[in-house]
């Protein structure tokens, strides 16, 4: 193994988010079959790539998850945010790219753009065999199920809750829970 060899991250590589994204619209469309806005996709997304920041560990839905592949215990949940910003920051581009491929529309629903897949898009996410692709529509069934009958607003505002890294179930929480609560003051000094 290679010391310098660079990590090579899925969701780096453009053919990876085009079919998570394509997955993703697809659960859209059973929730919304117009299509929905490219900030609440981009909240989606995020969120069905990390469902236990929205589904308490304790629920069913939590249960599912676990069966599909998801860890709640995921360091990944310690730095939530800055992923959740680089994240959205392709999100448009690659929404461009499946327009252009054919597999998403672009509607005008009261003067604002949605998003929904095609039937193009829906016959490519059905010959989508990996696991990982199972296991992602699972999650993101769940997320957009969960999340479409909030407002705009309480959307921003209950993800901003979610990606704050203090709080109970927080991802700090959960990263507490994997590394422990940290050192212990001691009458030892650390300088010997």
């Amino acid at each position: 193994m290679q010391a310098n060899r660079p990590v090579a991250m899925p969701e780096d590589e453009v053919p990876f988010r085009l079919a998570q994204l394509l997955l993703l619209l697809d659960a859209v469309a059973d929730q919304s079959p117009g299509g929905v806005s490219l900030e609440r996709i981009g909240y989606y997304d995020f969120l069905s790539a990390n469902p236990f920041l929205v589904v308490p560990s304790d629920s069913r839905e939590a249960s599912l998850l676990r069966l599909a592949g998801f860890d709640p215990q995921v360091l990944s949940y310690a730095s939530s945010s800055q992923r959740f910003t680089s994240r959205r920051e392709r999100l448009q581009h690659d929404l461009a790219l499946l327009v252009a491929y054919g597999c998403c529309q672009v509607n005008n629903q009261s003067g604002s753009l949605t998003y929904a897949i095609s039937p193009e898009g829906r016959t490519l996410g059905a010959q989508f065999t990996a696991t990982y692709a199972t296991s992602f529509s699972t999650a993101a069934a769940i997320v957009v199920r969960q999340l479409r009958r909030l407002s705009d607003k309480a959307l921003r505002d209950q993800t901003a809750q979610w990606l704050r890294p203090a709080g109970h179930a927080g991802p700090a929480a959960v990263l507490l829970s994997v590394l422990g609560a940290g050192p212990h003051h001691s009458d030892v000094s650390w300088e010997g």
